[in-house]
């Protein structure tokens, strides 16, 4: 074969493997008709999801540890566990023998005392006798009262009544049984108002809403799908030693349709004023904002033509993640919330999902 024929067909062969080349480029690249990958935010959706979530655990708005202010035998005992009461309900009582004895004892000295102390009185006016004898009766007059007085007070105590209606949570002791005063006879509990409480770090403490703010919500982990409204209530303004925390309880009153009792978990969900009231702030993530020499803006999507637009905005002074938006959007824009440093004016988006 001659050069020139060799030459010939090289030229040949290279002509054909650069129109392969190019017709394999052209099916790799189609042409993207469907727009920009960004990732969408709905105002809304992303301001409710922000709420700051908490565990909490359940307590009665009030707990009572009933006992006796004397000891005794107990006689009566005329509660068991979970008893509802009212208010002046008995709950248990001593055996009063001891006590009536030395109560009648107690008015026999006093009675006495106070005769004599009257005998003094008339016989003072009359000269018969020296005043520091009055004296004296006048102040054995008023030790017979002070006894009088404890021994009442003590077979007063004998009985135990419900200082506010509520339902018996425990009763650790039986009749018969000697008890010592101060030993917990019954624990009462009132579950007409209920308390969650939570552990707060300092720097989330300006999230919790006012007494007048029925904003905060108590999810119970017994009923997920049960948001039960609650108020502040109180913190606690000494911080836990190990967790630098401090405790701050929410009030609220039990669902008729749940049964709520102490020690349940629960979570507390904070929403404070600014995101509940009618003329909200919005939070967006920073991400989502651009910026130049005419201020920060974001890319909010038509969502008919999914086509976007350049809107401008006013943020809250603040550092972090997400920024507040004071002015310049509502809650039901949707806006680019990753991807937008090159978008421009009526670019065309799709909603970016991971894969």
């Amino acid at each position: 074969m001659s050069p020139f024929q060799t030459l010939s067909r090289a030229a040949a062969l290279g002509s054909v493997l650069i129109l392969v080349s190019c017709a394999e480029k052209a099916v790799e690249a189609p042409a993207d008709i469907s727009g920009r990958p960004v990732k969408l935010i709905h105002i809304a959706d992303a301001n409710a999801a922000s709420a700051a979530r908490y565990p909490a655990v359940i307590r009665a708005g009030e707990r009572a540890e009933l006992s006796f202010l004397v000891g005794g035998n107990i006689e009566e005992l005329a509660v068991k566990d979970a008893q509802e009461l009212v208010a002046g309900d008995l709950i248990a009582r001593l055996d009063a023998q001891d006590f009536e004895s030395n109560a009648a004892s107690a008015r026999a000295s006093f009675a006495n005392a106070e005769e004599e102390y009257n005998r003094a009185v008339r016989l003072t006016a009359q000269d018969a006798i020296a005043k520091n004898v009055l004296e004296q009766r006048k102040a054995q007059r008023d030790v017979a009262q002070a006894q009088l007085n404890s021994a009442e007070k003590a077979l007063a105590d004998s009985v135990l009544r419900a200082p506010f209606a509520g339902i018996v949570a425990s009763v650790p002791v039986r009749e018969k049984q000697t008890v010592s005063a101060g030993t917990t006879v019954a624990t009462i509990i009132d579950l007409t108002t209920l308390e969650a409480t939570i552990n707060l770090p300092a720097s989330v403490i300006a999230q919790v809403p006012s007494r007048e703010d029925p904003s905060s919500i108590v999810i119970l982990e017994a009923a997920p799908g049960e948001e039960i409204q609650a108020i502040f209530q109180e913190a606690n303004l000494v911080a836990d030693a190990t967790s630098q925390t401090f405790a701050v309880t929410f009030a609220f009153a039990a669902p008729d349709n749940i049964l709520v009792l102490p020690g349940m978990n629960a979570t507390v969900v904070l929403q404070s004023a600014e995101t509940t009231s009618g003329n909200a702030s919005i939070t967006v993530p920073l991400a989502a904002v651009q910026s130049d020499g005419n201020g920060q803006y974001v890319w909010v999507v038509n969502e008919q033509t999914m086509q976007v637009s350049r809107r401008g905005i006013q943020l809250e002074a603040g550092i972090g993640e997400n920024v507040v938006v004071t002015e310049g959007l509502t809650a039901e824009d949707r806006i680019v919330g990753a991807g937008s440093a090159y978008l421009a004016e009526g670019v065309k988006v799709t909603p970016w999902t991971e894969k």
